[in-house]
């Protein structure tokens, strides 16, 4: 009898060591995991030369794909609850990553008064405008889409592609570029509103984000400052 009892009471003395220690090793569950994340959406048709396939999309949070994510920042996704608004006096409004928000505002606040004119802002804005084109539509989602991004003054600071220099730095030198996106970017012009190398716009963003006048490539895109530049 005593014999059975010791056995009775060593079992249950391994199955709750047991259960303990798989307890102490399981993985912690995402806390927002079951959280709602809603966006609108769409995509770019290149032969339509317009937006198509308009959409809102809601998901959980653990529901997410790797794409949903900004590549070089997970923690900026496509979800408008990750986002937030900036209004700051005398400026447009725009929205960028959570994030992001502290930067940008200092950014956007040094710019100004160094004497830079700010009259256009684009930040947030859900979309695959790059990548593969795939039955005529972009598959990518641009940085815009996290929030990671921003573009200034359009109109003065325009978007060109086919450039054979690499890093143009007067305007003439655009003429071997086809505008795109956008003003004709002429500093001569326009000199306080137009993004330069080592002006007000550049250096503030430039402490955080890459300059698209700068990178790499055929495309010189001087309205926008994202983490990488595209």
């Amino acid at each position: 009898m005593r014999t059975h009892l010791l056995s009775l009471l060593t079992g249950v003395i391994c199955v709750g060591l047991y259960v303990g220690t798989a307890s102490a090793q399981a993985p912690e569950a995402d806390p927002q995991a079951s959280a709602t994340c809603t966006y609108r959406t769409s995509s770019w048709h290149v032969k339509k030369k317009r937006t198509v396939d308009r959409r809102r999309v809601e998901k959980t949070r653990g529901e997410l794909t790797a794409e949903e994510r900004d590549p070089d920042d997970p923690r900026c996704t496509v979800c408008s609850e990750d986002q937030t608004t900036l209004a700051l006096p005398g400026l447009p409004e725009v929205t960028v990553c959570v994030h992001y928000a502290d930067q940008v505002k200092q950014a956007l606040t040094e710019a100004k008064a160094a004497g830079f004119e700010i009259k256009s802002l684009v930040g947030y804005r859900v979309g695959r405008t790059r990548g593969k084109v795939v039955d005529d539509r972009r598959t990518q989602f641009s940085n815009h889409s996290y929030g990671t991004a921003i573009d200034i003054n359009a109109k003065n600071n325009g978007l060109y592609a086919r450039c054979t220099t690499k890093s143009p730095t007067k305007a003439e030198a655009l003429r071997r570029c086809k505008l795109r996106v956008g003003g004709a970017w002429d500093p001569a012009k326009r000199p306080r509103r137009t993004v330069i190398e080592g002006g007000p716009a550049h250096k503030a963003f430039s402490a955080f984000w890459k300059w698209g006048g700068a990178i790499d490539g055929s495309i010189k895109d001087f309205m926008h400052f994202s983490i990488t530049g595209r």
